[in-house]
């Protein structure tokens, strides 16, 4: 008997490319119904580009209608609707899916609130990062989770938050957009200087943003001859700009050795992290995907007086030097160049969190699901 699956695309765009390219190897598994449920035009458009890559699948994109409120008023700028919104116009295409994949942690509670309660669960992560927020209490609410390694297996199950056999270990779907679906011959800069890729987190009270984004901008537009810069924020900064009153126009700082990317593919698809030399960055999880593509020198920024040392969430601060004060940038980031012991910690401890192998993690994923629909009655 068919099933059907439904993937939920209802969130940020950066979440997208973690399972995405599942959702198209799983349509060309079986004869299950497998539908991508999109929340607006950027991520329908990027939804049929990777569909574009599977010519044999049978999966559907399908672009949910627009709120009124978003289509014509959204005084806010925000980047996507309103997720309230749209599970009401996506509710005829949940109310009988036999599982629905996503990767927000409030999405069990969200289809409660809207009395959709015949689909189960499955959560994939949209980042890898050691903070409370990836073992998060609220995941006992779904029914299975794709995992990257055995660090979020062995920490989830320590917690007492899922079962060891509601897990499975996939690896990094996104990977497999980053490293087989994009263009790796595009040039940015017009020279050979070492790219420095800058990527805040969004949440006020963990983000470097505010403190350090001019004097970061600043820095790199005056060592132009030096160093190329990308300074590519977290893409929630733009859709809470309002909210939050984050500062977006730094238009005096364009030159020929700066990029300034507020969410564009290059900035969510995986691109700067592939082409970047040197990672700056706070509590954000890209890290760990930067350096599981090759271990490369990191820079962090303590903006908020954290006592990280021998804090578990700060696990990842242990991959290159933290700057403490903005006076100490330009020497942290000396010394993130010219030391391989943080190389070669990364090297030894990145194969815990994410599990690479032969088999695209994709299909590792995708054949989760499909053993995970055969198993239904």
């Amino acid at each position: 008997m068919q099933k059907k699956v439904v993937f939920l695309y209802l969130y940020g765009l950066h979440q997208l490319y973690h399972s995405a390219i599942t959702a198209m190897e799983l349509g060309e598994l079986g004869d299950n119904e497998v539908l991508c449920l999109s929340c607006n035009a950027e991520h329908t458009r990027v939804l049929n580009k990777i569909k574009s890559f599977y010519p044999n699948t049978k999966t559907q994109v399908i672009a949910l209608k627009q709120p009124f409120r978003y289509k014509y008023l959204n005084f806010k700028k925000k980047t996507y609707p309103s997720v309230n919104a749209m599970i009401k116009i996506a509710k005829k295409y949940l109310i009988d899916a036999d599982y629905v994949l996503t990767t927000s942690h409030g999405t069990p509670k969200m289809f409660k609130k809207f009395n959709i309660d015949k689909p189960k669960f499955i959560y994939q992560y949209h980042g890898v990062g050691d903070r409370k927020y990836g073992f998060d209490p609220n995941f006992k609410r779904f029914d299975f989770m794709l995992l990257p390694g055995e660090y979020h297996q062995n920490r989830l199950v320590e917690e007492k938050i899922i079962d060891r056999d509601k897990t499975a270990i996939v690896g990094w779907p996104k990977f497999d957009y980053s490293f087989k679906k994009m263009q790796s011959n595009i040039k940015f800069f017009n020279n050979d200087n070492p790219i420095v890729l800058y990527t805040p987190h969004w949440e006020p009270k963990l983000t470097s943003y505010n403190k350090y984004s001019r004097i970061l901008l600043d820095f790199f537009k005056k060592n132009s001859d030096k160093y190329n810069f990308i300074f590519a924020p977290h893409l929630l900064i733009k859709h809470w700009r309002v909210h939050y009153n984050y500062e977006t126009n730094f238009d005096e700082f364009q030159s020929d050795n700066i990029i300034i990317d507020f969410g564009s593919d290059y900035s969510t698809d995986g691109t700067y992290l592939n082409i970047s030399d040197v990672y700056i960055g706070d509590v954000s999880s890209m890290v760990y995907e930067f350096i599981a593509m090759k271990n490369r020198p990191c820079v962090f920024l303590n903006a908020h007086k954290v006592k990280w040392q021998n804090n578990a969430d700060y696990r990842f601060w242990d991959y290159g030097p933290v700057v403490e004060e903005p006076e100490e940038f330009d020497q942290k980031l000396n010394e993130s160049l010219n030391n391989n012991d943080y190389i070669l910690f990364q090297k030894n401890r990145i194969i815990e969190y994410l599990d690479i192998t032969d088999k695209s993690s994709s299909r590792r994923a995708a054949e989760t699901i499909d053993e995970l629909l055969r198993l239904l009655i």
